[in-house]
Protein backbone atom coordinates (compact mmCIF):
# COMPACT_ATOMS: atom_id res chain seq x y z
CA UNK A 1 0.00 0.00 0.00
CA UNK A 2 2.82 2.31 0.47
CA UNK A 3 4.97 1.73 -2.14
CA UNK A 4 1.82 2.39 -4.31
CA UNK A 5 0.80 5.45 -2.21
CA UNK A 6 4.01 6.74 -3.01
CA UNK A 7 4.08 5.99 -7.23
CA UNK A 8 0.95 7.96 -6.89
CA UNK A 9 2.29 10.70 -5.65
CA UNK A 10 5.19 10.68 -7.95
CA UNK A 11 2.63 10.32 -10.89
CA UNK A 12 0.80 13.40 -10.06
CA UNK A 13 3.85 15.45 -8.52
CA UNK A 14 5.26 14.73 -12.09
CA UNK A 15 1.52 15.50 -13.89
CA UNK A 16 1.63 19.43 -11.72
CA UNK A 17 4.93 20.07 -12.79
CA UNK A 18 4.56 19.24 -16.54
CA UNK A 19 1.33 21.18 -16.36
CA UNK A 20 3.12 24.11 -14.58
CA UNK A 21 5.89 23.81 -17.68
CA UNK A 22 3.25 24.20 -20.27
CA UNK A 23 1.46 27.09 -18.23
CA UNK A 24 5.31 28.35 -18.12
CA UNK A 25 5.28 28.34 -22.07
CA UNK A 26 2.18 29.74 -22.78
CA UNK A 27 3.58 32.79 -20.56
CA UNK A 28 6.34 33.12 -22.57
CA UNK A 29 4.60 33.05 -25.62
CA UNK A 30 2.16 35.71 -24.45
CA UNK A 31 4.69 38.17 -23.53
CA UNK A 32 6.61 36.99 -26.74
CA UNK A 33 3.49 38.25 -28.40
CA UNK A 34 3.69 41.88 -26.16
CA UNK A 35 6.72 42.24 -26.52
CA UNK A 36 6.42 42.52 -30.54
CA UNK A 37 3.30 44.07 -30.03
CA UNK A 38 5.38 47.12 -27.84
CA UNK A 39 8.01 46.88 -30.26
CA UNK A 40 5.28 47.65 -33.23
CA UNK A 41 3.98 50.62 -31.32
CA UNK A 42 7.64 52.17 -31.24
CA UNK A 43 8.04 52.19 -34.20
CA UNK A 44 4.55 53.80 -35.30
CA UNK A 45 5.46 56.01 -32.74
CA UNK A 46 8.54 57.44 -33.59
CA UNK A 47 7.16 57.46 -37.57
CA UNK A 48 4.46 59.40 -36.67
CA UNK A 49 7.17 61.61 -34.58
CA UNK A 50 8.92 62.01 -38.18
CA UNK A 51 5.53 63.03 -40.37
CA UNK A 52 5.22 65.46 -37.44
CA UNK A 53 8.37 67.51 -37.76
CA UNK A 54 7.93 67.14 -41.50
CA UNK A 55 4.44 68.94 -40.47
CA UNK A 56 6.28 71.45 -38.51
CA UNK A 57 8.80 71.93 -41.37
CA UNK A 58 5.91 72.86 -43.70
CA UNK A 59 4.54 74.85 -41.44
CA UNK A 60 7.42 77.25 -40.42
CA UNK A 61 7.47 77.60 -44.08
CA UNK A 62 4.01 78.74 -44.61
CA UNK A 63 4.21 81.11 -41.70
CA UNK A 64 7.23 82.79 -43.49
CA UNK A 65 6.26 82.96 -47.14
CA UNK A 66 2.21 82.80 -46.36
CA UNK A 67 -0.17 84.84 -47.94
CA UNK A 68 -2.27 86.80 -45.10
CA UNK A 69 -1.49 87.59 -41.72
CA UNK A 70 -3.91 84.68 -41.15
CA UNK A 71 -2.73 81.98 -42.61
CA UNK A 72 1.15 82.58 -41.33
CA UNK A 73 -0.30 82.99 -37.74
CA UNK A 74 -2.38 79.54 -38.34
CA UNK A 75 0.36 77.45 -39.75
CA UNK A 76 3.14 79.13 -36.65
CA UNK A 77 0.29 77.70 -34.44
CA UNK A 78 -0.15 74.60 -36.03
CA UNK A 79 3.90 74.56 -36.45
CA UNK A 80 4.09 74.80 -33.11
CA UNK A 81 1.22 72.10 -32.18
CA UNK A 82 2.86 69.51 -34.29
CA UNK A 83 6.53 70.25 -32.88
CA UNK A 84 4.92 69.62 -29.17
CA UNK A 85 3.23 66.75 -30.45
CA UNK A 86 6.46 64.94 -31.99
CA UNK A 87 8.19 65.22 -28.77
CA UNK A 88 5.32 63.48 -26.70
CA UNK A 89 4.99 60.89 -30.05
CA UNK A 90 9.21 60.36 -29.52
CA UNK A 91 8.60 60.07 -25.76
CA UNK A 92 5.82 57.25 -26.37
CA UNK A 93 8.41 55.44 -28.82
CA UNK A 94 10.84 55.05 -26.09
CA UNK A 95 8.44 53.94 -23.36
CA UNK A 96 6.98 51.59 -25.63
CA UNK A 97 10.61 50.16 -26.70
CA UNK A 98 11.42 49.94 -22.93
CA UNK A 99 8.02 47.82 -22.22
CA UNK A 100 9.00 45.94 -25.15
CA UNK A 101 12.18 44.69 -23.70
CA UNK A 102 11.08 44.35 -20.16
CA UNK A 103 8.26 41.86 -21.92
CA UNK A 104 11.08 40.07 -23.88
CA UNK A 105 13.03 39.86 -20.64
CA UNK A 106 9.70 38.41 -19.16
CA UNK A 107 9.64 35.83 -21.39
CA UNK A 108 12.75 34.78 -21.03
CA UNK A 109 12.01 34.14 -17.50
CA UNK A 110 8.93 32.48 -17.99
CA UNK A 111 10.78 30.05 -20.41
CA UNK A 112 13.24 29.30 -17.97
CA UNK A 113 11.10 28.10 -15.90
CA UNK A 114 9.33 26.30 -17.77
CA UNK A 115 12.35 24.41 -18.53
CA UNK A 116 13.03 24.13 -14.48
CA UNK A 117 9.54 23.01 -13.85
CA UNK A 118 10.02 20.02 -17.16
CA UNK A 119 13.35 19.16 -15.78
CA UNK A 120 12.10 18.54 -12.21
CA UNK A 121 9.28 16.66 -13.68
CA UNK A 122 11.63 14.22 -14.67
CA UNK A 123 14.08 13.58 -11.84
CA UNK A 124 12.63 12.00 -8.33
CA UNK A 125 11.73 14.67 -5.75
CA UNK A 126 14.84 15.93 -3.08
CA UNK A 127 14.09 13.72 -0.19
CA UNK A 128 14.76 15.93 3.61
CA UNK A 129 17.38 14.35 5.37
CA UNK A 130 16.05 12.34 7.81
CA UNK A 131 15.31 13.69 11.42
CA UNK A 132 15.04 12.03 14.60
CA UNK A 133 11.29 13.16 15.95
CA UNK A 134 10.90 16.17 18.50
CA UNK A 135 12.17 15.71 21.55
CA UNK A 136 14.79 13.09 21.03
CA UNK A 137 17.65 15.31 19.78
CA UNK A 138 20.55 14.73 21.28
CA UNK A 139 19.76 11.91 23.27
Amino acid sequence: MTSQWKAEQADSREHALEVRAEARRLESLAAQAQAEAYAALSVACARRAQALKAVCLADQFVARVGGSEYERSWAWHDGQRAETHAELMEREASLHATQARRAEAEAGRAEAEAQVSWQKARLSPIKEPTRPPPGEEGA
